[in-house]
């Protein structure tokens, strides 16, 4: 892990050198903290100034966001030093800053997720990966939304939603939500997809977590699931979690009651990786 988040920092600095070159580190560090205290609070770069100045532009636009070319900066190089703060995020202590750090690790989430900016993916994934990181919802979230069906974004996912020590069910909900949704709506006609599905799969009983969004993926997508033995298991499996909405186990009860009294034998699928 240690590896990747040094390989993730080397990228960052080779992407936005070329812009940072004229600028040090800590007037970097500036330009992107009072962009960002200014959406946290709505003022300056001061907290709690919540009367913004006459000439104040909405920042949801990069040049409302960050501004225009000003105080020896252009907008590029602005852009870089956001690019250049959310690769610092992968291996920060985002904790030891307080309430503070936190509203502005949630501003600039919420400027990549505003701004519609897909560049942001592989940052706010090392944000989520990231132990000491906060909020990893949100980076969760806006990073899914933003992913494609591939076996990168499969491969974070399941990293996510298996490590139940190190995250929390909100944190891990939405890979499952996000991810299953992506599913549902493509036509899932490729190995990748495939391979998605199968990932999930053989994650099913890990938790409760995501557990219904799972039942309508494979029910959707894997022929013959909704009537086989293969969810009749799964979903006695669920009475065993814990610390679950009560509507989570109506939705199983309703599952297991459909199944025993279908009248019909219920099919056995192999479902395997790949299949």
């Amino acid at each position: 892990m240690n590896a990747i988040k040094t390989l993730m920092g080397l990228f960052t600095l080779v992407l936005v050198g070329a812009e940072l070159c004229a600028h040090t580190t800590a007037e970097s560090n500036m330009v992107v903290r009072c962009a960002l205290l200014r959406v946290a609070y709505g003022g300056s770069c001061q907290p709690h100034l919540d009367v913004p100045p006459p000439d104040y532009e909405p920042p949801n636009t990069w040049h409302g966001f960050l501004g225009g070319d000003t105080n020896g900066w252009t907008l590029a190089e602005k852009k870089a030093a956001f690019d250049w703060y959310l690769g610092t995020l992968a291996t920060k202590d985002c904790r030891a800053g307080g309430i503070v750090e936190c509203d502005v690790i949630d501003a600039a989430i919420s400027r990549c997720e505003i701004l519609s900016y897909t560049n942001s993916v592989p940052y706010l994934r090392a944000l989520a990966l990231n132990p000491m990181g906060v909020m990893r919802d949100e980076a969760i979230n806006v990073a899914m939304r933003f992913s494609p069906v591939d076996d990168a974004t499969t491969c974070f996912v399941e990293t996510i939603i298996t490590n139940i020590s190190g995250y929390s069910s909100s944190e891990r909900v939405g890979c499952y939500w996000e991810y299953t949704k992506k599913l549902r709506q493509d036509p899932c006609t490729n190995g990748v997809h495939a391979s998605a599905l199968s990932m999930f799969y053989r994650n099913r009983k890990v938790s409760g977590v995501g557990a219904v969004s799972l039942d309508r993926l494979f029910s959707e997508k894997i022929t013959g699931y909704s009537q086989s033995s293969n969810r009749l298991d799964t979903a006695m499996h669920m009475f065993t979690a814990s610390n679950m909405h009560p509507q989570f186990f109506v939705y199983f009860a309703n599952v297991t009651n459909q199944l025993l009294s279908s009248g019909q034998p219920l099919m056995q699928l192999n479902i395997g990786e790949g299949e």
